[in-house]
């Protein structure tokens, strides 16, 4: 059961080492920190679980996906800018509206001149 354990922690380290190797093949030359790229190459491949351990901590670029290839540099989505508020008149509906709310108005202005007259006429009258 002892060496059982120790074939697992074995294969983890050498899945490790090899997905190092992988990323930093994958990585652009631009982006690696610290060393140049092919330095990194050599360290992991000869030291392979110090060199893949160093190379996540110190040399893999920052915002790195998880991916061999999300090496690139992170760059966040567009963003959609909200719409400018809009007035009332910009609508059609206000509008056409307009035109109605005058006539009532104005039906309106004429009932009260109608009734005030009335009433002038009243009091006059008496």
């Amino acid at each position: 059961m002892l060496f059982y354990g120790g074939g697992i922690v074995a294969l983890a380290f050498f899945l490790l080492w090899v997905y190092c190797i992988f990323d930093v093949i994958s990585t652009d030359e631009s982006l690696t920190r610290n060393m140049p790229k092919v330095m990194w190459l050599v360290i992991v491949i000869f030291l392979p679980t110090v060199g893949s351990v160093a190379w996540l901590a110190l040399g893999r670029p920052q915002n790195a996906g998880l991916g061999p290839r999300d090496t690139r540099p992170y760059k966040p989505p567009p963003r959609r800018l909200p719409q400018a508020p809009k007035g009332p008149e910009d609508s059609p509906e206000f509008m056409t509206g307009l035109d109605g709310r005058a006539r009532e108005l104005k039906k309106w202005e004429e009932d009260l001149k109608r009734r005030e007259d009335e009433l002038r006429r009243r009091e006059e009258g008496k």
